[in-house]
């Protein structure tokens, strides 16, 4: 006789989507459909949708419109929602890799046009709400859209030194190939740069080094 699959235990099965959507929302804050394409089949938008509305009713989940231009219904926990309410601070700074979960590039919305590709080798960094820096190629094009004398220039950059000192596998040297279009050598943000990193002309290039 052929094997007969045990039947599917609803109840399990739904705290087990509940447990993915609770997961979703501790990495995200706020979910929405094309923020789940990428994850794996069961994180998926037609596979939580149901639960995050059941998650609504009983009161762990609150729905809405929180960022404008995208299409569709949002869900958001308790907690993003206060972090949502309180805002950003304009002068907090930080990076995302652009082939994180929470990076949104590739994701195709509306006001996300001209975001690098989603590749490991591509970062963003922000200034608050604003984009600052993005960073192609390992640091070989950068798109810098504050001064080179701006007083938050050394912390938008980071990522960079940490590319150059962290404990695993540290690179060994970058090179700027362009910043904002034109060759790096000839850029104004050569001095500030230099004043970061130990910083050798080559060609119309700049090698970056850490400084010891």
């Amino acid at each position: 006789m052929p094997e007969v699959e045990p039947p599917v235990d609803l109840v399990d099965e739904e705290e087990r989507n509940r447990e993915r959507a609770r997961l979703l929302l501790d990495r995200y804050g706020v979910l929405f459909r094309e923020l789940l394409e990428r994850e794996l089949p069961p994180l998926q938008w037609g596979r939580v949708f149901r639960t995050l509305r059941i998650m609504e009713l009983s009161g762990e989940v609150v729905s809405g419109q929180f960022f404008a231009g995208l299409p569709g219904i949002q869900f958001a926990s308790h907690a993003a929602l206060r972090r949502l309410e309180q805002g950003l601070a304009d002068d907090r700074v930080f990076w995302v890799n652009a082939a994180d979960p929470a990076s949104p590039c590739g994701l195709g919305l509306p006001g996300l046009a001209g975001l690098p590709h989603r590749l490991p080798g591509n970062h963003l960094v922000y200034c608050g709400a604003r984009l600052v820096v993005a960073s192609e190629r390992r640091g070989r094009r950068l798109t810098i859209d504050i001064g080179p004398d701006h007083p938050d220039l050394a912390r938008c950059l980071t990522f960079l030194k940490v590319a150059l000192t962290r404990q695993d596998r540290p690179a060994k040297g970058i090179t700027v190939e362009e910043i904002n279009g034109a060759p790096a050598a000839d850029s104004p943000f050569r001095a500030a740069l230099a004043a970061l990193f130990h910083v050798v002309r080559d060609g119309s290039s700049l090698r970056l080094g850490r400084k010891y």
